[in-house]
């Protein structure tokens, strides 16, 4: 019809014709979009799925966010998440954690990932390199500026053929990192909770340390902050794993155990001792902390914020 069109007025191309068609197509899908969300609770679906906090100071209307909330998500409707999103098993929690707004910062991170692939075209990743490689993520973390090292993990990650995204975390998902696969190469999500270097460094060691022992690719594997008793063995065992590597991976098990022994937990002692082990001292006083050889309150102005 377009090409009959051009035939009788020449001086409008046919593609013009197209476009046109083409606009009012999108147009009509768009309305019928918006006709189906308006039979929704948008009001209850903005409360589920965190709209206030993922498109705050935007100014859209609650049908513009909740069409925007399902691109995000990719899918074509509120009624089909759980479905969709039936593997993220994480009713667990006591205290009414939700598996939306990890789904939703799963896929923000997956979005903030794209951004990274041009740099990492071309670049396979393989255990070897990354075990080569290693204490360079170490030397990396030696260093009090919390963003610089980020910044630096990020392009070590990417010449290993790693995604590596730090991206706050969505409330209520209580998510400290992840390890997905994305474009076929390894992913680690990093969720910043604590805002504090000694926490954010555990969280990366710990989810370098699944990439070591536990990865799969297209498997999912979610950490959390509070570990949970209830969660399926394996789950545990690959968590204490994970948590193990991590632990070793600032200061060598041996290194640590005389240093216990000696039971000097004294300032000096501790800056000695992360000078030796070129650790900053916040890394050893958490562990400390977490292993009750000193108070949860004792020594935190060591730790970078």
């Amino acid at each position: 019809m377009a090409i009959k069109l051009e035939k009788v007025l020449p001086e409008v191309p046919a593609s013009y014709w197209l476009n046109l068609e083409s606009k009012y197509r999108e147009y009509l899908a768009r309305e019928y979009d918006k006709n189906e969300l308006e039979k929704f609770d948008l009001e209850e679906i903005a409360e589920k799925f965190k709209f206030k906090e993922v498109f705050k100071g935007l100014g859209w209307s609650l049908s513009k966010q909740a069409s925007e909330m399902l691109k995000i998500l990719k899918i074509s409707n509120f009624n089909i998440f759980d479905t969709v999103y039936s593997d993220l098993q994480v009713d667990f929690f006591e205290d009414g954690g939700q598996k939306e707004p990890i789904a939703i910062w799963l896929n923000l991170c997956k979005e903030e990932a794209e951004l990274q692939t041009e740099d990492i075209q071309g670049i396979k990743y393989s255990h070897k390199n990354l075990e080569d490689k290693l204490r360079l993520f170490k030397n990396i973390a030696y260093n009090d500026n919390l963003d610089n090292t980020l910044i630096s993990c990020k392009k070590l990650c990417n010449q290993l053929g790693i995604y590596f995204v730090e991206l706050e975390a969505i409330c209520n998902s209580k998510v400290r990192g992840a390890l997905v696969t994305y474009n076929n190469h390894p992913a680690i999500f990093i969720s910043r909770r604590f805002k504090s270097h000694d926490h954010v460094w555990f969280a990366i060691a710990h989810e370098l340390g699944h990439l070591f022992k536990h990865y799969r690719i297209n498997d999912v594997l979610i950490s959390f902050e509070e570990e949970d008793i209830n969660k399926e063995e394996e789950t545990n065992v690959k968590e204490k794993e994970a948590n193990e590597f991590a632990r070793n991976f600032f200061i060598p098990q041996k290194d640590y155990n005389k240093f216990i022994e000696n039971g000097d937990f004294a300032s000096k002692e501790i800056e000695l001792f992360s000078a030796k082990n070129k650790i900053l001292p916040g890394i050893l006083v958490a562990r400390l902390q977490h292993d009750k050889y000193i108070s949860m309150s004792s020594m935190n102005y060591k730790k970078s914020r």
